[in-house]
């Protein structure tokens, strides 16, 4: 296509537009928010396509029944419609999801899907994992415990 235009899987070209900074700031503070949630696998939007290894696009996802979509009320107050979830092939850890999200209801777009899945997996994700784990508060030793009984 032209400079500043792509090709859809229709043919037709689809202009690319700036993203405004009100539609960069809820999609940032629906990231930090989404960051609160960890999802096992068949959970969640994640959690599915991970078990299944199959693409799912969800449309408005804000009126999901919060039980196939725990972060619904994220979605309603930062205006996310659309959310796309690829399964992708990692080297180093067998399969990640990429979960990619809009503020405008998209319709699903199969070409569209392969197109980002396999430009994804030639990518080779490579995560680094950093291990927390939460397990309260440490046991305090023997100095730690004579102050505070003196406090």
């Amino acid at each position: 296509g032209a400079p500043g235009n792509d090709c859809s899987s229709s043919g037709a070209a689809a202009r690319r537009m700036p993203i405004p900074p009100e539609t960069k700031s809820s999609l940032s503070l629906f990231g930090l928010y989404s960051e609160k949630f960890s999802f096992s696998s068949g959970c969640g939007l994640p959690g599915r396509v991970f078990a299944s290894g199959v693409p799912a696009w969800e449309q408005f996802i804000a009126n999901a029944p919060s039980h196939l979509f725990e972060r619904r009320g994220g979605a309603m107050q930062f205006g996310i419609t659309t959310a796309l979830g690829l399964p992708i092939k990692s080297p180093n850890v067998g399969r990640i999801v990429l979960v990619l999200y809009s503020k405008h209801n998209r319709e699903k777009d199969d070409a569209l899907v392969a197109r980002m899945t396999r430009d994804f997996c030639s990518l080779n994700p490579c995560p680094r994992w950093k291990l927390m784990v939460d397990m309260g508060n440490p046991p305090l030793n023997s100095s730690a415990k004579a102050a505070q009984q003196q406090t």
